[in-house]
């Protein structure tokens, strides 16, 4: 189950480029003057309480080890963080505060878990644990910028964009796309309750409460957060929450669907469904479009495999999901009707 719509860094590849050890740290220098690292003598966490979340999504707050030296908090101590079970830590190298202070991200496992703290020399150790989700699970993460409802159904319904909150903490992002689109945490909330009423379950729902000044987390991290860390950990527990509830799905189901929603302000009211192709695309003829590379090109693409059908069938044939709604009164592209948005935006 795929989510290509999103831009995103698999949570896999979140330490990719962190290269630093204690050694290395230590022996750096410029000709007679190398750089000094502190020792420190002991290292304890700042709040030992065992923790617990769900397993591949970051935890809401930040955990914090502190380095002492004979005469109490060490700042420069560099802290190395490693999970246990397959957890991860980001960062995964830091260097202690004035405080003596070091603090770091961690998304536990499934199931038990321990974060290792080390300082070259002392450790400690966290214990904690990575729990699945249930039907009856409403996760709520830091600040509640971003929430997850999980469901029972073969389906995962995000919102990104429609957000509202406008924390003091994050600055405003200064580049990209800042506008919101209105109203499509409404729109979540009654898709989810109309596959309820429909079908008699729940769809797994995640929202992003952040305006979209604040954060997009449809974009890659460096654009989406501006480098603020309070907006880089709502944009990790907004894709970590979608891919745990993408693998309830796969494990309940084997298969299901993702359905990104989003809105516009284009001056013809109707409903656009982009598959990952832009207006050129939707252009084109039929025959072109069910030949390479289009029908593997599509957000869809699981769909056309596995009916057997010709994409541009699926894409705005009678049966197509625009075609069927605008037998239903809801005019929208592709669909039989409006095969492509033409020269609109």
């Amino acid at each position: 189950m795929k989510a290509p719509a999103r831009r995103r860094t698999p949570v896999g590849r979140r330490l990719v480029g962190i290269a630093a050890t204690t050694t290395a740290l230590a022996t750096l220098g410029c000709g007679d003057d190398p750089l000094v690292v502190p020792t420190a003598t002991g290292l304890d966490w700042l709040d030992p309480t065992a923790r617990t979340g769900l397993a591949g999504v970051p935890l809401s707050d930040s955990v914090v080890v502190v380095a002492r030296g004979p005469d109490g908090p060490l700042a420069g101590v560099v802290v190395a963080f490693t999970a246990s079970a397959g957890g991860a830590a980001t960062p995964a190298f830091t260097v202690t505060n004035a405080d003596g202070r070091a603090a770091t991200l961690w998304t536990p496992a499934e199931g038990p878990d321990s974060l290792i703290a080390t300082a070259d020399g002392p450790r400690a150790v966290l214990r904690g644990a990575g729990a699945i989700a249930t039907a009856s699970t409403i996760h709520r993460g830091r600040n509640r910028y971003v929430e997850y409802r999980a469901g029972t159904l073969p389906v995962v319904v995000s919102a990104p964009h429609g957000g509202t909150l406008l924390p003091d903490e994050i600055p405003d992002r200064t580049s990209g796309v800042t506008v919101r689109d209105r109203n499509t945490e409404l729109l979540a909330e009654a898709v989810a309750a109309a596959f309820e009423t429909r079908l008699g379950g729940r769809p797994h729902l995640i929202v992003s409460h952040l305006h979209r000044r604040k954060l997009d987390p449809n974009r890659e991290i460096a654009e989406a957060a501006g480098g603020n860390p309070r907006a880089e950990h709502a944009w990790w527990e907004f894709q970590s929450l979608i891919e745990h509830a993408q693998a309830r799905v796969v494990e309940a189901h084997g298969t299901g669907l993702y359905l990104d929603l989003h809105g516009h302000g284009h001056p013809i009211a109707r409903l656009e469904w982009g598959y990952l192709l832009d207006g050129d695309a939707l252009s084109l003829p039929d025959e072109t479009l069910d030949l390479p590379p289009w029908p593997t090109a599509t957000s869809i693409r699981r769909l056309v495999a596995d009916n057997g059908v010709p994409f541009s069938e699926l894409l705005r044939g009678p049966d197509a999901l625009g075609s069927l709604l605008e037998d239903e009164g809801f005019p929208g592209t592709p669909s039989d009707v409006q095969p492509s948005p033409g020269d609109e935006p």
